[in-house]
C-alpha cells in the first residue's frame, strides 16, 4: 500500500495525487545530488561539468552565453570558468570579430576530463532508469524535451 505524503499541518497526500512538477522537482534535486558525490574526486561541480558539456557541444561561447546555457549569473560563470582554466580544462582566446569577448574551447585535458564526467553521469541515468525498457525511455526523452520546448527552457537539439 502506498505511504500518504503530508503537504501542509493537515494535508495527506497519497502518491497517487503527488504533482508532476514536485515529482520532477525531486528529480533535479536527487540528480544534483548524486552529479555533485559523484564528481567530487575529479574536483568539480555540476555547474562545471554543465559548462564543459555545453563547450564540448560548442566552442567558441562568450561568459554570457555560456552562463544562459548553464543557468547561472555572468558573474557565477565567471568562477566558473576561472576554476576550469587553472585545472587547465578550457582555453579563453580574444574573438576573430571582437577582441573585448574571449571565446572559451576545451583544451585536450577538458576533452579527456569531460568524457570521464560522462561515464559518472551514464553510471547514475542507468541507475535512475534501471528496469526501464529501452523504449520506453526514449518515449521519456522525447516527452521531456517536449515540455521543456513548451516552456522555453532551451535544451540542445530542440
Amino acid at each position: 500500500m502506498s505511504k500518504p505524503i503530508r503537504r501542509g499541518q493537515d494535508d495527506v497526500v497519497s502518491p497517487q495525487q503527488l504533482r508532476l512538477l514536485y515529482a520532477i522537482g525531486r528529480l533535479d534535486r536527487g540528480i544534483q545530488r548524486e552529479l555533485e558525490q559523484g564528481l567530487r574526486p575529479l574536483g568539480l561541480s555540476p555547474t562545471q561539468y554543465a559548462t564543459l558539456t555545453i563547450l564540448r557541444a560548442r566552442s567558441g561561447l562568450s561568459n554570457a552565453q555560456l552562463a544562459r546555457r548553464a543557468y547561472v549569473t555572468p558573474q557565477a560563470m565567471s568562477q566558473v570558468l576561472a576554476s576550469l582554466i587553472a585545472a587547465d580544462l578550457i582555453s579563453r582566446t580574444p574573438s576573430g570579430e571582437n577582441q573585448r569577448v574571449l571565446e572559451t574551447r576545451l583544451t585536450p585535458k577538458g576533452h579527456e576530463v569531460t568524457a570521464q564526467c560522462d561515464l559518472i553521469a551514464d553510471e547514475i541515468e542507468d541507475r535512475m532508469l534501471e528496469g526501464v525498457p529501452a523504449a520506453d525511455r526514449q518515449t521519456l526523452l522525447a516527452a521531456v524535451r517536449a515540455c521543456v520546448q513548451r516552456i522555453n527552457a532551451g535544451l540542445p537539439g530542440t
